[in-house]
């Protein structure tokens, strides 16, 4: 069952916020284990450190859990995530990319590998969902296919256009307007 909760800070209540979200604040320093908490429905504030669910795992050991992990943003609404991250922008890039100006690829792979891409659709707790890790083994094989695409589109242009260039040259060499063979 999700549950929501409040801190009470400054004189300030904020809120509504999730157990992930104040262990978060917790590992980020926006929240002391000696701010004031309560439960959606209670009355009652407590101390963060007093709630069941981190008495199990003491503050300290929670917090260095949490900061030893990778920091990721976490976002509700569509429109807040940069569009670089943004599922449809990279869709098209990587589209677009592989079909015609390879430099778009190249950067949609890059951020794949880098950062997480999330998608419009949110989780039971109202997180944007994320693309999965396995699409980023999908770009090595699609970059590779690129670039032997391109390499094949570039070297058969070349080999079908040198006899036109080496009429050319002829021309300019010769200076008269018909090609020496």
């Amino acid at each position: 069952m999700y549950q929501e909760f409040y801190i009470k800070k400054g004189g300030k209540t904020l809120g509504p916020c999730s157990l992930d979200d104040l262990r978060t604040y917790l590992a980020y320093g926006s929240a002391r284990e000696s701010d004031l908490v309560r439960r959606e429905g209670d009355h009652a504030w407590i101390p963060l450190r007093d709630l069941p669910e981190f008495q199990e795992q003491g503050i300290e050991d929670l917090t260095s859990e949490i900061t030893s992990r990778r920091r990721v943003a976490r976002y509700r609404d569509y429109m807040k995530v940069p569009p670089a991250q943004r599922s449809g922008i990279v869709r098209g890039r990587i589209i677009l990319g592989f079909l015609f100006f390879p430099p778009l690829l190249w950067k949609a792979a890059a951020t794949v590998f880098q950062e997480n891409i999330y998608t419009p659709e949110t989780d039971e707790h109202g997180f944007l969902k994320s693309w999965p890790r396995w699409v980023s083994s999908l770009l090595y094989p699609l970059l590779i296919l690129n670039a032997v695409l391109w390499l094949l589109l570039i070297w058969t242009v070349f080999h079908s256009a040198a006899p036109l260039l080496h009429d050319i040259i002829q021309v300019f060499r010769s200076g008269t307007g018909t090609a020496v063979p």
